[in-house]
């Protein structure tokens, strides 16, 4: 059975339509990459997912995880899923993490809201956490504040914050660009680490090299539809839409 089943999802905000009978499967330990420009709608199907949506959106649709339709759950019930089963990593990591509080303090409360425990022995999970999300020297990072921390390992800290209550599922929305091509490089082979542990990755992305890199199958959005999709070797090898083969020659 697949982790995760998106059916005929329509999603509004306002009068505007951002998604479109949007359909896709994802399976247990797979990689899934939703590719498309900015403004398809890419980041809007994460949100759904997750149950983040702005106030006065409308949806539409079935969000089956794990057998429950999420778009059924009260906000308390997706409480108990988000954070834990279900974890988002943000495009801007400066914009998530809190500049008052030391990284290991923040990603603690990531797992003491969600896990519990003593609170101290979860010091333990945070260094463990980030030595996963491939944190150099993690007993000396931890009692840092985001503002001294490169803009790779402020991402880094937010994939760690996200993996330490080990999901099932990891939504990933444009992760790596701002960042240089050699830290892209790390925190992709981070998702591929990822993976190998059984979880599951939603990867959001303009970027067909990024799909390369990582991705097991690919969804292609154009205005709120899902206009192709397959594994990463057919897209790439015998794209079937004009669109495809357009953000393919952008790489």
């Amino acid at each position: 059975m697949n982790l995760l089943e998106v059916r005929s999802l329509n999603l509004w905000y306002g009068e505007t339509q951002a998604l479109k009978d949007v359909s896709f499967s994802l399976g247990r330990g797979e990689i899934l990459c939703i590719v498309g420009e900015s403004g398809s709608g890419k980041s809007s199907i994460l949100y759904s997912i997750i149950g983040l949506l702005p106030e006065g959106a409308r949806v539409e649709g079935e969000v089956v995880f794990e057998g429950r339709d999420l778009l059924k759950l009260d906000e308390g019930e997706m409480k108990n899923i988000r954070g834990k089963d279900i974890t988002m990593i943000f495009q801007e990591p400066s914009a998530y993490l809190d500049p008052l509080f030391t990284v290991g303090v923040q990603i603690g409360e990531t797992y003491l809201a969600h896990i519990g425990g003593p609170r101290d022995l979860v010091g333990d999970k945070v260094i463990e956490s980030m030595r996963r999300a491939g944190i150099p020297k993690p007993q000396e990072k931890v009692n840092m504040y985001p503002h001294q921390l490169s803009g790779g390992l402020k991402q880094r800290v937010c994939i760690a914050s996200s993996i330490i209550c080990d999901p099932k599922l990891i939504l990933a929305d444009e992760p790596t660009t701002a960042l240089d091509v050699s830290i892209q490089k790390r925190i992709l082979h981070l998702f591929m680490r990822i993976k190998e542990e059984g979880r599951s990755v939603i990867l959001v992305t303009h970027d067909f090299g990024v799909v390369a890199e990582v991705g097991d199958r690919v969804i292609v959005l154009k205005d709120g539809k899902v206009i192709e999709e397959g594994n990463v070797e057919e897209i790439f090898d015998a794209p079937k839409e004009e669109y495809t083969r357009m953000l393919l020659e952008a790489i």
